[in-house]
């Protein structure tokens, strides 16, 4: 890119926004009275084309001063105060300044100024452009903050065409206020552009290429945005090549101050109608002023909405940074609320494995992009990408699927049949894997990055045969569809892409006996759209709970979570959700046990705004009779998106990986909830940053596998995170001798156990995309104990227990769980 090149600001339109004047006049001989030849403390300045000065009749009696252009050719003329000590007005360093010249004029004007340091006098600016007038009008403006180094500053009004000008009573008066300190730990000064006409204070315009631009303050601003506040446009015509963009002054006080190794989250509100806009950064060094990276492309948008990112780590001998959206195509761009903070993790916490678990990172890469990964009856993980999100796999029909064995580490290929990229999964009854929905195609260059369209595809994996078995279609396509198995082995599907790329509002229903789709008129339709990938959990009545969590941009209208009665089709808000609408991607799990009927969900953003992520946490108890969200303790650290949450056989919860913005920005934390204190452990964090496309599963033996990431520039992490909890670490653990491999509903079952045993539970092999597994959930089993004996009642209630097989494990007096037995219920 080339190197900066600064802009003179045109005119701004709307209201003027200087702020209130206060003290004396600086300007000497301000109304021009003195002085024979010229004013006394005014020169005559300018260059190219000459002009013809003459006094002529004051504003209000007296004279003022008028220059006459003729056969304009280059240049421009205006009067200034003389540039020495005694005439030009003294400036403080960080002040801002409201100045005035009272004109009328043939031709547009220029504001014109410079400034004098300890090496000499230069050009500082214009400050913008007045009108032609044949009455007197004051021509004003107010300067950015003084630059350290000056010690005066002139000013004057430029004629530059042919013409004449004349000016009287000019001033020039320090501000009542200048721009506000930023907040405690925000680096951007002036961030809201409240002051600083017609550049906003501590604010220049760069750019470089050809095309035409116009540009300038506007009130025209979100609606969180703080009092004040404005927005700078910039319109951009004629584009052939470069960009525009308005950043932090080069100077000390208004570039940002860095540290080299810190990262930092930037973020700034802006709308545009250009095709083309990117996050730029500038960097300082001992050397000056250069391009550091665009750090990424921001989508055109037609209201408000948020450009962020967090940078890499600031390179050594970097000290301040400078920062901005750049317009690269014909259209309008608006920003304001420029904000800049250094992103804090928590330092590791210390602790031993028996206190915090350990990690461990698979090198050996995953021979696919695992997106969808599912635990299968007998311990191995189908893993599928489908095309994997490569536009180039779509195009070559290169599809793939493999099977990983955790034990061996081994990995199998499978041949895939169709792509089933960002379709929906579940685990049957019988312990086949139904997968439905996927992508039709992906985006055309003219339909824009998210119009991908859904398959009405559908397919079982058999782990018998290790196969994908075609089946007949949804009903209707569906790209980004949720599965939820119900009580009696049927799957309720809805949500994602249709054909057409929009959102759908049908419902579908998988008929476990007949292994069939529905027809949509044999299933009660609510004909609402349901998000991508809404987390939909099946409660202990029969109803379902929209969580609130999703994928993609805002939650649904109203309260963001409701009850659901599939049966008849009805949906009821349900309150206490807090920012329904930075609820994208995050994690919800159904705590254990499932009796208790209790949802948490934790974090998440939005990654259309892309404002940064957060980390509240709320929990709600579907057993009240209204029940209603309520804060839980925060997740600690960042706030994040892409947020892995699931249950542990000890009956805690760990919450792991994920990302301050879209795709960008991995917050490198991880923590444990233990309901029975309703507190957070940090914990160490995955070694591995992973944030979209990333899932993970609870394996039999009581570890957690963590897969993919695929960050902004569609790169894709084959690494395999294995996570091992401080109940790997704390002596014997219990074990299950002997278990039966079939239970009914209501059954008791005899189990042979080692240790002292407080706690039996079932657990469903997890089934996860886009930290996305509404199925998963652990069951409390009543029991007796004899000795090592443990009789074990299975829950007489299939909802709260769908049939398939069971992970079941016990807990010992320590919290400590055996491995799992695999258990059928039927």
């Amino acid at each position: 890119m080339p190197a900066l090149l600064v802009l003179a600001p045109l005119a701004a339109s709307g209201p003027s926004f200087g702020a209130d004047s206060t003290g004396p006049n600086l300007v000497k001989n301000s109304s021009l009275e003195s002085g024979h030849h010229f004013p006394d403390c005014f020169q005559a300045s300018g260059w190219g084309t000459r002009g013809t000065w003459a006094f002529s009749s004051g504003r209000e009696g007296g004279r003022s001063l008028t220059v006459t252009v003729e056969g304009y050719a280059s240049g421009d003329r205006k009067a200034m105060q003389t540039e020495n000590a005694g005439c030009a007005p003294s400036v403080t360093p960080g002040q801002v300044y409201n100045l005035g010249v009272w004109y009328q004029s043939t031709v547009p004007v220029s504001i014109t100024t410079f400034r004098h340091t300890s090496a000499g006098w230069s050009y500082w600016g214009d400050l913008g452009t007045v009108s032609p007038t044949t009455e007197w009008q004051e021509a004003k403006a107010t300067t950015p903050a003084v630059p350290e180094g000056t010690d005066q500053i002139a000013f004057g009004l430029s004629i530059a065409a042919t013409g004449q000008l004349t000016t009287d009573d000019y001033s020039l008066y320090a501000t009542s206020t200048g721009t506000p300190p930023p907040a405690a730990g925000e680096l951007v000064v002036n961030g809201n552009l409240s002051t600083g006409t017609p550049l906003p204070d501590c604010f220049i315009t760069g750019g470089w290429g050809t095309r035409t631009v116009t540009q300038g303050l506007t009130p025209d601003v979100p609606a969180t945005a703080s009092p004040g506040s404005r927005s700078y446009g910039i319109t951009v015509s004629d584009y052939a090549s470069g960009d525009t963009k308005l950043l932090q002054a080069e100077t000390a006080g208004c570039a940002p101050s860095v540290m080299p190794g810190a990262k930092y989250n930037l973020s700034i509100d802006y709308k545009s109608t250009a095709a083309k806009n990117s996050i730029t950064i500038f960097t300082h060094t001992a050397a000056g002023w250069g391009y550091w990276t665009d750090l990424s492309q921001v989508a055109p948008t037609h209201t408000w909405a948020v450009a962020a990112g967090t940078t890499p780590p600031i390179p050594e001998g970097v000290d301040a940074i400078s920062f901005g959206v750049s317009i690269g195509a014909d259209g309008t761009l608006l920003t304001t609320n420029y904000s800049l903070k250094e992103s804090t993790v928590p330092p590791p916490p210390a602790g031993t494995p028996a206190e915090i678990g350990s990690w461990e990172v698979f090198n050996a890469p995953v021979p696919l992009r695992a997106i969808h990964s599912t635990l299968l009856s007998d311990g191995r993980l189908l893993l599928i990408a489908g095309s994997g999100n490569e536009g180039s796999a779509f195009t070559a029909g290169t599809f793939k699927a493999s099977i990983w064995d955790p034990d061996t580490g081994t990995f199998d290929p499978v041949p895939v049949p169709y792509d089933m990229f960002c379709a929906g999964h579940v685990t049957l009854s019988d312990g086949k894997v139904l997968i439905g929905g996927g992508t039709e195609s992906y985006p055309t260059t003219d339909e824009g990055p998210t119009t991908f369209k859904g398959s009405k595809a559908s397919y079982y994996f058999d782990p018998e045969d290790s196969s994908f078995h075609k089946i007949s279609d949804m009903a209707g396509a569906h790209w980004y569809p949720t599965m939820t198995k119900l009580g009696n082995g049927d799957v309720w599907s809805a949500g994602g892409l249709d054909e057409k790329a929009e959102g759908t509002v049908l419902t579908e229903m998988f008929q476990s006996s007949t292994m069939t789709w529905l027809p949509s008129g044999s299933v009660p339709q609510t004909w609402s759209f349901w998000g991508t990938y809404p987390h939909m959990y099946l409660l202990e009545d029969g109803r379902m709970f929209y969580a609130g969590a999703h994928t993609f941009g805002n939650g649904l209208p109203g309260t963001g979570a409701s009850l659901y009665d599939w049966k008849s089709a009805q949906i009821w808000d349900v309150p206490g959700l807090r920012q329904k609408d930075l609820r994208d991607q995050a994690g919800s799990v159904l705590l254990g046990p499932a009796q208790d009927q209790k949802v948490m969900i934790v974090g998440g953003g939005n990654t259309e705004t892309n404002i940064p992520a957060i980390n509240l946490v709320d929990i709600i108890d579907l057993k009240q009779e209204n029940p209603a969200y309520v804060p839980a303790p925060d997740l600690p650290g960042p706030g994040k998106l892409y947020v892995n949450v699931l249950n542990l056989p000890d009956r805690t919860v760990l919450a792991a990986d994920g990302a301050q913005h879209n795709r960008s920005g991995n917050v490198q934390t991880a923590a444990i909830y233990q309901p029975t204190s309703n507190s957070w452990l940090s914990i160490g964090a995955d070694p591995v940053g992973r944030n979209y496309h990333s899932s993970a599963i609870l394996l039999p033996d009581g570890r957690v596998a963590i897969f993919g990431s695929n960050p902004l520039d569609n790169s894709f992490d084959l690494r395999i995170s294995v996570y091992s909890p401080p109940y790997m670490f704390n002596g014997t653990r219990p074990s299950i001798a002997s278990a039966p491999a079939t239970a009914t509903y209501g059954q008791q079952i005899t189990l042979d156990t080692t240790g002292t045993i407080k706690a039996a539970q079932l657990m469903s092999p997890m089934s996860a995309t886009h930290q996305t597994d509404t199925n998963a959930r652990l069951v409390d089993l009543p029991m007796t104990t004899s000795g090592g004996t443990i009789n074990a009642s299975i829950p007489s209630n299939p909802n709260l227990l769908p049939p398939g097989p069971y992970m079941l494990t016990v807990l010992d007096s320590n919290n400590l769980p055996s491995i799992a037995k695999w258990v059928w219920i039927s």
